[in-house]
């Protein structure tokens, strides 16, 4: 369980690990300051030991790393600085680890302000150093450390943010994928119950694509779902969202006016696709089937109705739409 949990998390993982790092190695000076019969060193570092404890006990917990993990900022910069302040020069070591520390922890802007309030903090308090050039020089390394853990950062979170694109994108169309889409179909049920917008879902399905890779080949399959996304993207309206469901399913969350709106929509993506998609200069057509969002319903049944309603529009002959506003059901 523990070590799952932290395979899952990475946010969790980083905590554990950097208080773990923390703790284990203050815990052994703290031994060492009352052995030695400096008692407020040693208080300070098992102070700062024991609210590590806390933070991590809190995150595991109630599961808010942003709080934990701010806790944990807070915790190591101040008991660095109070350590500094005890200790005075020998103190300062501990403000690498700790403003290093805090990159990872934070938010790369929060960092920032953290890491320049800890300098200007022992610029003003004096006792952290003896002279004025030895406060330069920490002041320098200590900046130079911090801006290339700035840097580390800001390519890490580049880095998260492009794979988390890519993972919620399909790579044949550029598409939002299935994982996407059921992230936004709950943000939509949401919005539907706490301020009442109206959304309808539609479910596209091309006619005969089995037929189009027998004839035709796999490439010009691929390229027919590539030309396929390209117009839906092209005559969809700002505010709508495309799927690619799987195969040659493709979904469509759309904000609407009316429980009308959505048929005529449905309606006219229809023709556009009759009129301008093709394989090899044959026509390829779509089948849709469309459902309006009711109150109080859960987003899966609500993409269930949209799938009974494409599976009547193929029924019913295929190149048609079939749209459940949910109560009655009707084909165009």
């Amino acid at each position: 369980m523990f070590w799952q949990r932290l395979r899952k998390d990475s946010e969790l993982a980083i905590i554990t690990a950097f208080a773990g790092c923390a703790f284990f190695g203050i815990v052994p000076f703290a031994v060492y300051r009352f052995a030695t019969g400096n008692s407020l060193a040693g208080f300070v570092d098992l102070s700062i030991a024991g609210s590590i404890c806390l933070a991590v006990w809190h995150a595991w917990r109630s599961g808010d790393r942003r709080r934990a993990s701010l806790l944990l900022a807070i915790i190591n910069t101040v008991g660095c600085l109070a350590s500094a302040t005890v200790l005075g020069p020998p103190g300062l070591y501990w403000m690498y680890p700790a403003l290093l520390g805090n990159f990872l922890l934070l938010g790369r802007n929060t960092a920032s302000l953290v890491t320049a309030f800890a300098l200007l903090f022992l610029t003003i308090q004096g006792k952290a150093y003896d002279t004025r050039m030895q406060l330069a020089m920490f002041l320098v390394s200590a900046t130079v450390a911090s801006l290339i853990a700035y840097v580390f950062a800001l390519r890490n979170q580049t880095q998260r943010d492009e794979l988390r694109l890519l993972a919620t994108l399909d790579p044949l169309t550029g598409l939002r994928n299935r994982r996407a889409m059921e992230a936004e179909l709950e943000i939509a049920v949401v919005r539907h119950h706490r301020e009442g917008q109206l959304f309808g879902l539609a479910m596209l399905d091309l006619d005969h694509f089995k037929r189009i890779n027998d004839q035709h080949g796999h490439e010009a399959g691929d390229n027919v779902l590539v030309d396929f996304a390209k117009l839906l993207l092209q005559h969809s309206r700002k505010a709508d969202r495309c799927y690619r469901f799987g195969g040659e399913e493709f979904v469509l969350l759309l904000p609407i006016p009316s429980e009308q709106a959505l048929a005529e929509i449905d309606y006219s993506l229809r023709l556009r696709v009759e009129q301008e998609l093709h394989a090899n200069g044959d026509p390829v057509t779509v089948s849709i089937g469309a459902a309006v969002l009711r109150h109080g319903e859960s987003w899966s049944d609500w993409l269930g109705r949209a799938d009974a309603a494409l599976y009547r529009a193929k029924d019913e002959g295929r190149n048609c739409t079939v749209v459940d506003t949910g109560g009655e059901r009707a084909a165009v």
